[in-house]
């Protein structure tokens, strides 16, 4: 697993009330190319973009792992489909966190 690609980005309307800035991340493992996003005013937190059904992913664990290694990130969030928006999950189990 490698960062193959990161970008800053700064989502600003101030127009409309919001300020986004950080860091998205491509990490790569063999065929899988992950989209990692980084707020600036939540460090040690990511969130997977891309795939959005990562919480099926079999390379899910390995992600994790190389998220807390190389990028210092002790909460992830992935998309949850009946939610219809992020959720933080455990990093032990992989399962998303109870409400």
């Amino acid at each position: 697993m490698k960062i193959v690609k990161s970008t800053r980005f700064d989502d600003v309307d101030h127009d409309v009330g919001y300020e986004y800035r950080g860091c998205n991340y491509e990490i790569q493992n063999e065929e899988d190319v992950f989209l990692i996003r980084i707020y600036d005013d939540e460090p040690g937190q990511a969130t997977v973009v891309r795939p959005t059904s990562m919480s099926k992913n079999g390379n899910l664990r390995k992600l994790v792992e190389f998220l807390q290694s190389e990028l210092g990130i002790s909460k992830i969030n992935l998309y949850k489909g009946d939610l219809g928006s992020y959720a933080k999950i455990d990093l032990n189990s992989l399962a998303f966190c109870s409400v």
